[in-house]
């Protein structure tokens, strides 16, 4: 016995276009100039309170040198890269804001963990700015 379901013709399902951009001419395109400019105060504003409630190093030889200059290395160049990719507005400004993120939580994490650091509210108040930072990147890579 045949339902009506069955009887019926299914309806043709519109597939959307998914052809994306290439990754050059995505991470090239321009963003608003809010936006750039607001990613550049957050991490000014945030990047400089975390810095400032960091307490002097409990144990500064618990960390290799040479990995404590690597991750800054590194650090400073995603920097490096996002100023002038956010003065020029373009959204590989805004992909190494991710990068520079991702390697601040890291290292607000590795910090403590490493005995670098005591853990204490201190910590919680560098995180909620690498964390915020983080986030910011996200939101506003997703949507420029």
């Amino acid at each position: 016995m045949a339902t009506q379901l069955e009887t019926q013709p299914r309806p043709a399902v519109a597939t959307p276009d998914r052809t994306r951009p290439d990754t050059r001419q995505w991470l090239c395109e321009r963003i608003d100039g809010r936006v750039a400019a607001g990613v550049g105060i957050a991490w000014y504003v945030l990047f400089g309170i975390a810095q400032a409630i960091e307490p002097a190093p409990a144990n500064p030889n618990a960390v290799p040198a040479w990995i404590e200059s690597a991750i800054s290395v590194v650090f400073l160049a995603t920097l490096a890269v996002m100023l002038p990719g956010l003065i020029a507005r373009r959204r590989w400004g805004l992909l190494a804001s991710l990068g520079a993120a991702v390697v601040f939580v890291a290292a607000t994490i590795a910090c403590p963990t490493t005995g670098h650091h005591e853990f204490g509210l201190w910590w919680l108040g560098e995180m909620a700015c690498a964390a915020a930072l983080l986030g910011i990147s996200v939101a506003t890579l997703r949507r420029a």
